[in-house]
């Protein structure tokens, strides 16, 4: 589908700057038009839910060096053999551009962004030995894919001492409900 509106991208191209315009004008404009009617359709119909991967500035000053590089192509279109063919194909430029511009900074494969460094919790061998356990069991309650073993970890040592908290508060009130409920010695 996407070579097909690259193709339908060049024609409309060069029909308006061809047969619309005359000279070196019409060369600018139908290799502009293509280039931008595809860069459109790809940025707004295939990288619909991705961002920017750079920042705004740059990203316009990136698509500004491109424009560029096509005007350079035009301007030496004279010392360049079968300029009337590779004319035709700056669309083909515009998938590399819209991945490198609008890719929204999603992980490439084998990337792996280091993690957040965050402290190990102390623990005591009982701690180790409760959590080889919940690592054998076959749900988790922090496993999510991309976690590592020390963030799930980190955040079960928190839920352990949390429950620890909630258990020491839960049997003090009940000792001072026990307290308060026996008759005073007369």
């Amino acid at each position: 589908m996407k070579s097909m509106v690259g193709v339908i991208c060049a024609l409309i191209g060069i029909i308006i700057g061809h047969y619309l315009l005359e000279g070196t004008l019409a060369v600018y404009v139908s290799m502009l038009i293509s280039f931008h009617l595809y860069l459109g359709y790809l940025v707004v119909m295939e990288n619909r839910e991705k961002g920017l991967s750079l920042p705004v500035g740059s990203t316009l000053l990136t698509h500004a060096a491109c424009l560029m590089l096509l005007i350079g192509l035009v301007e030496l279109r004279h010392h360049i053999s079968f300029f009337w063919v590779i004319q035709y194909f700056v669309p083909a430029l515009a998938p590399f551009e819209a991945e490198w511009l609008f890719s929204g900074g999603k992980r490439k494969p084998g990337f792996e962004a280091s993690a957040p460094q965050i402290p190990m919790p102390e623990g005591t061998a009982g701690d180790y030995d409760e959590f080889l356990k919940y690592l054998s069991e076959e749900k988790r309650a922090f496993r999510k894919p991309g976690r590592s073993v020390r963030e799930e970890h980190v955040l079960w040592m928190a839920d352990r001492v949390k429950k620890e908290a909630a258990a020491v508060a839960q049997a003090a009130a009940a000792a001072a409900r026990q307290r308060s409920a026996q008759p005073a010695p007369r």
